[in-house]
């Protein structure tokens, strides 16, 4: 069994560990066997493998039996790349052959901006339609056509960001893929929305805060800084709070960014709370096991329901909360509480729907 780190330092491992690893010269990086042995499941787990071994590679650890394994996810997330990259092709021209135009965020997205394709997997498909169009889309994506596709549908940018669909289809553009055309959001829409999204659902992937380190370090002289903090102070304030977790924990150089899209002082709690999303399995169960599944598995979703209780970072943002000094408790109890009654809503949606 691999050796964890003392202290609950595993959080500030993976965070030296994927300092710099998206750069073509990677900074070099002083860790030993054993603590390359206690990081790499973490990293393997939530992605970041491949970003891991960008930084081991050319080391002296670089035959360690880790480093293998890190190596072995870089090499797999490139062929599963190239399958991606033809599974996008085919659904945007699907969905383009019934009327539909898509925007794809995240995932293919932000991948464009890393050296290598296979240093950044990812597995659905995030595309965002028309509102009026999403009945339609879920449908084309529910038949036998389409349902080979892992495709996340999502009912305009509702999920992600407040700004109207109108307003960020006018400024989105097209990237070329091999012989196919991707519609993706403008840079200063896509940074918004990493950051709102890492935040969203409580910061638990390393990777995530490594796609904003890359996307503000891409930033072309051009970028459009009030365009992308143009929504409420709170939001604002979010966004600086991401960029300056990047800067302090993965080294992100911000010489980029304009002092107003940087928070100049850290609330105490934010920083150990992402450190301690990295160390826990919370999140990963989660996933496994959804709270909508408790209708069919409740036993199973009574185990895994601890699981499910909001981190500081999550519980603030699903509440609209400031990133201030108070206490996280009440943002993490009416958070809680707020995902269950609309579960509980959901739930009898369904059921009035089964019955009529």
């Amino acid at each position: 069994m691999r050796n964890k780190p003392h202290g609950g330092n595993l959080g500030r491992l993976i965070a030296n560990t994927l300092a710099g690893s998206w750069r073509s010269s990677p900074p070099s990086l002083e860790i030993s066997v054993k603590e390359l042995d206690a990081v790499t499941p973490s990293l393997l787990e939530t992605g970041a493998g491949a970003l891991g071994w960008r930084r081991v590679c050319d080391s002296e650890l670089s035959s360690s039996e880790s480093a293998l394994q890190l190596g072995q996810a870089y090499r797999m997330h490139a062929l599963r790349a190239a399958i991606h990259e033809r599974d996008i092709g085919e659904i945007f021209g699907l969905m383009r052959s019934h009327g539909i135009e898509p925007v794809l965020v995240k995932g293919w997205a932000i991948a464009q901006l890393y050296i290598h394709a296979g240093l950044r997997p990812y597995g659905d498909i995030d595309l965002c339609v028309r509102p009026d169009k999403y009945e339609a889309a879920s449908a084309l994506l529910e038949s036998e056509e389409g349902k080979r596709y892992g495709v996340d549908l999502h009912r305009g940018f509702e999920k992600f960001d407040k700004s109207a669909w109108d307003e960020m289809w006018s400024r989105s553009r097209l990237l070329e893929m091999n012989s196919s055309q991707v519609r993706v959001l403008c840079n200063e829409d896509h940074l918004r929305l990493l950051c709102s999204h890492f935040l969203r659902e409580g910061a638990w992937r390393p990777i995530w805060l490594c796609d904003i380190a890359v996307a503000i370090e891409s930033i072309a002289a051009d970028f459009d800084w009030d365009l992308c903090l143009r929504q409420d102070q709170r939001r604002r304030e979010w966004i600086a709070c991401t960029i300056a977790l990047a800067q302090k924990l993965l080294r992100a150089n911000v010489d980029k960014v304009p002092a107003e899209a940087r928070a100049m002082r850290l609330p105490r709690w934010l920083t150990p709370s992402v450190l301690k999303a990295w160390e826990a399995r919370a999140m990963q169960e989660r996933h496994k096991a959804p709270v909508s599944s408790a209708r069919h598995h409740p036993i199973y979703a009574l185990k895994k329901l601890r699981h499910h209780w909001p981190n500081p970072i999550e519980g603030t943002v699903g509440m609209n909360g400031s990133f201030n000094e108070w206490p996280r408790l009440p943002f993490q109890l009416g958070n809680c509480l707020m995902r269950t009654a609309d579960l509980l809503l959901r739930n009898r949606k369904t059921r009035r729907h089964l019955l009529t």
